[in-house]
């Protein structure tokens, strides 16, 4: 059974000056921890010149595996206080990695976790954070006089048509809600007298968009 869950929907980064340090925040979308490694790998060879990539990750949706690191800063101004911000804003499958450029003033220990929490905060502010919402997927089989009824009943609906095909009947493969299946799934019946063919197929993912 799939678990609905939070990430953000593309790799994203914003830059931001504290006290003339440069802070690169990066979101990432993965879905393990190798993937994960192999991204933060990819920053540290992109960013070799930058004086710290601090990271922080969770992985998973039932069972969620958290690691962060520091990457040569105090230990837990960065990676810790970074995997706090994930953790608040409620977000799995992504990595976080926060590149600083040092500017010449030390910030000190509460400094240093004000400015890779604050950040890291606002680059997912900015973001595009979406839900990642379990459908339902349904093989529907209906004759070609109920394809009108079906089309006016799905306008206001959660259904999703992904694809249809045009035979001696119309298959189509739709998404929807688990929790409004059984009510379409008896429409689809009573509009056909009962000769729709209706097959599910299992779930899958849909990105609705977190406001």
């Amino acid at each position: 059974m799939l678990i609905p869950y939070a990430a953000p929907a593309e790799p994203f980064h914003k830059e931001t000056e504290i006290k003339k340090s440069i802070f690169i925040a990066h979101l990432v979308p993965v879905s393990s921890e190798e993937e994960a490694q192999r991204a933060l790998d990819g920053f540290r060879r992109q960013y070799k010149d930058a004086t710290h990539n601090c990271y922080a990750w969770r992985i998973g949706t039932e069972r969620i595996l958290e690691k962060s690191g520091d990457d040569g800063e105090p230990q837990g101004t960065a990676g810790h206080p970074m995997l706090h911000v994930l953790q608040m804003q409620k977000l799995t499958n992504v990595l976080a990695v926060v590149t600083r450029y040092f500017g010449g003033i030390k910030l000190g220990a509460g400094g240093l976790t004000r400015a890779y929490s604050t950040s890291l905060a606002d680059c997912v502010k900015e973001a595009s954070i979406v839900m990642y919402t379990p459908y339902e997927c349904y093989e529907i089989i209906l004759p070609y006089p109920a394809v009108g009824g079906f089309e006016n009943y799905i306008k206001d609906k959660d259904i999703i048509v992904k694809n249809r095909s045009f035979a001696d009947k119309v298959r189509m493969t739709i998404l929807c809600l688990p929790g409004e299946a059984k009510t379409h799934l008896r429409f689809f019946t009573d509009l056909t007298g009962g000769k729709a063919g209706i097959d599910k197929l299992g779930e899958e993912y849909v990105k609705i968009e977190r406001h």
